[in-house]
Parts: structure tokens; C-alpha cells; sequence
């Protein structure tokens, strides 16, 4: 016969089993739930990542074109200030070019 004793050693072994269960479950969870956050702040990092690489494109062209700007009007400045614009400019004013050149 079994006496009363081992009913309840029996009875505490599983109470024992139940709870290292239930330590493990929260463990999986909490590992589970880790897992899945990580996975999130990647997926929006690689998304910030992919905006920023797109903006950054824009910025470049527009720095082309800014730059293709600047060698137009660098040409036509240097167009405009040259000798034969401005002697030209400088006939249609009224002004003439000196018959004699007098030094002192």
C-alpha cells in the first residue's frame, strides 16, 4: 500500500514541473517577442535607409544642374565682357576711337 506521503511528494514534483513549464513558456515569449521587435526596427531602418538614398539622388541631381547652370552663364559673362562686345557696345553709345594719341 501506498501511504499518504507519497501522494504527496508525487503532488509536489508536479507542482514543481508546472512551474519550471510555465518559466520556459515566459522565456519563449519574452525570447519570441524580442525576436519580433528586432525584426520590426530592422525593416523600418532598411526603409529610412532606402528614403534616404532617394533623397540623396535628388540632391545630387540637382547639384548637376546647378553646376550645368553655372558653366552657361560662367560662358556668357565672359562672352559679354570681352574686348570686341564692348568696343561694339561702345560704338553704338557714340563713341569713337581717337584719331591721335597725345602723351605728356
Amino acid at each position: 500500500m501506498l501511504h499518504i506521503s507519497d501522494f504527496r511528494v508525487k503532488k509536489q514534483k508536479e507542482n514543481s514541473f508546472n512551474l519550471v513549464g510555465k518559466i520556459k513558456v515566459k522565456i519563449l515569449v519574452i525570447c519570441a517577442f524580442i525576436v519580433a521587435s528586432l525584426f520590426f526596427a530592422q525593416l523600418v531602418f532598411a526603409n529610412n535607409l532606402a528614403v534616404d538614398g532617394q533623397k540623396l539622388s535628388e540632391i545630387e541631381d540637382q547639384i548637376a544642374k546647378f553646376e550645368e547652370d553655372n558653366t552657361t552663364l560662367r560662358a556668357e559673362i565672359a562672352k559679354e565682357s570681352s574686348l570686341s562686345t564692348l568696343s561694339q557696345r561702345a560704338e553704338e553709345m557714340g563713341f569713337e576711337k581717337p584719331s591721335k594719341l597725345t602723351t605728356f
